[in-house]
């Protein structure tokens, strides 16, 4: 029997995500804004949120040049990882303090969000 999640991370990844659940010993698994609620509990206002920051990111993804995907604008990228942060602490308030939320934009360094 699970004993529920004990690390959900919003991280974002192409074409994966944005959720990643640690409940075992497995490893993570991806969840979209539509499944996340099958782990955690999220509030529609803040699936909302969420998904719109991941699709601002996914919609920069050159499918001829992968590696050219992301946004060219440093400051709207600046803005893009701020934005998630702060979804980040939304998404801690939101499942408590039973569970680790870490946060882990687009090639940056992983953040423990403490409620």
């Amino acid at each position: 029997m699970s004993r529920g999640p004990w690390v959900v991370k919003l991280r974002f990844d192409w074409g994966a995500g944005p959720f990643w659940v640690l409940t075992d010993d497995r490893g993570f698994d991806d969840f979209g804004c539509d499944e996340i609620t099958e782990a955690v509990p999220v509030s529609d206002d803040l699936l909302a949120a969420v998904r719109d920051w991941d699709e601002r990111m996914q919609r920069t993804y050159n499918r001829d040049v992968p590696q050219n995907s992301g946004m060219e604008d440093p400051v709207e990228e600046a803005r893009w990882k701020a934005d998630g942060r702060e979804l980040a602490r939304r998404l801690k308030a939101e499942v408590g303090a039973d569970v680790r939320v870490e946060y882990a934009p687009l090639g940056g360094p992983m953040e423990v969000i403490e409620g």
